[in-house]
């Protein structure tokens, strides 16, 4: 299901997908310097763990391979954090309550992600490579999430209104559009350059299963599935089409997945969260030591793009 326990005081939708990948994982990998994972490519692995932390996620990427995500501190607080070359730098948004998520960044090294405030609401932010926090709401008296950001300064999430609903929504130039799909819980998590958009919906009970879908710049909307899954989530998108995510199998054990034109490449990643126009990925896995870490996935092979 799309509710589950996040470590702060935010609505439980908060922190979806990535606490719920976490609880399910079933699957468990050690990190290897190459190892081959989809169709003969290989990657480069890396850990992403700020110092000091208990645990960690990586969320977005950008096209220099600037990573974006969270962690946990000693003092259990939830703070967000950029990777580049090498070096972590934290970020937390002036007056949260424990609780700063880094979500996505695009080219520019603009960060976008969320935050709780006093008023116990989650609130979305822009971050300027200056430093410069700006604070976006949707709407009054609702929760705000923001996922991701492209070149254009166009960006996605979803808003909710005391977790009774959930809505998708894209900020065009200033223009925002909610949108829902076949229920009352829609979210968006990722855009590209061309504005279109990808995440998960799910269906109305008795079903309430997940299913990922696809949104064009037009707002045509298409269901994704993966073969034979439980559930699909889909947490990123490139310029190339190429779409990432999970999907849960029958003995509800979680794989990450890589899908352009409806053709799909399976991983032994338990997550994708996202993809650059080179093809590295990010995301997050469960050690044997049952810890969690972000990744960068790096591919050392050329590849082949359908």
């Amino acid at each position: 299901m799309k509710i589950t326990n996040s470590p702060s005081s935010q609505e439980a939708v908060g922190m979806l997908p990535n606490f719920k990948t976490s609880l399910c994982l079933i699957l468990l990998m050690c990190l290897v310097a190459v190892a081959r994972q989809a169709h003969g490519q290989r990657y480069e692995f890396q850990r992403l763990n700020p110092p000091g932390s208990a645990y960690s996620f990586a969320f977005g990427l950008n096209n220099n391979s600037v990573v974006v995500g969270s962690f946990v501190d000693a003092n259990s607080a939830y703070e967000g954090y950029v990777y580049e070359g090498g070096t972590y730098k934290a970020i937390v948004f002036p007056g949260s309550v424990a609780f700063t998520q880094a979500s996505g960044i695009n080219d520019l090294n603009t960060v976008v992600g969320e935050f709780v405030g006093s008023d116990h609401l989650t609130h979305g932010y822009l971050l300027t490579p200056a430093g410069k926090f700006t604070q976006y709401d949707v709407a009054a008296g609702a929760s705000t999430y923001i996922y991701r950001i492209n070149n254009a300064g166009n960006f996605v999430g979803f808003t909710s209104f005391q977790g009774q609903t959930v809505m998708g929504f894209v900020n065009i130039g200033g223009t925002v559009t909610k949108f829902t799909f076949q229920g009352d819980y829609t979210f968006a998590y990722a855009i590209n350059s061309k504005n279109d958009t990808v995440g998960d919906f799910i269906t109305p009970p008795p079903t309430s299963i997940t299913h990922g879908f696809y949104r064009d710049a037009a707002g045509t909307m298409t269901q994704i599935d993966y073969p034979g899954a439980l559930e699909t989530v889909c947490l990123g998108i490139n310029d190339l089409g190429e779409i990432t995510g999970y999907y849960l199998d029958t003995n509800n054990v979680a794989h990450g997945f890589i899908t352009k034109n409806g053709r799909f490449r399976t991983t032994s990643l338990p997550d994708i969260a996202g993809i650059n126009n080179k093809g590295t990925l990010v995301g997050s896995y469960l050690s044997k030591n049952q810890e969690n870490f972000g990744y960068l996935a790096t591919p050392v092979s050329p590849r082949q793009t359908r």
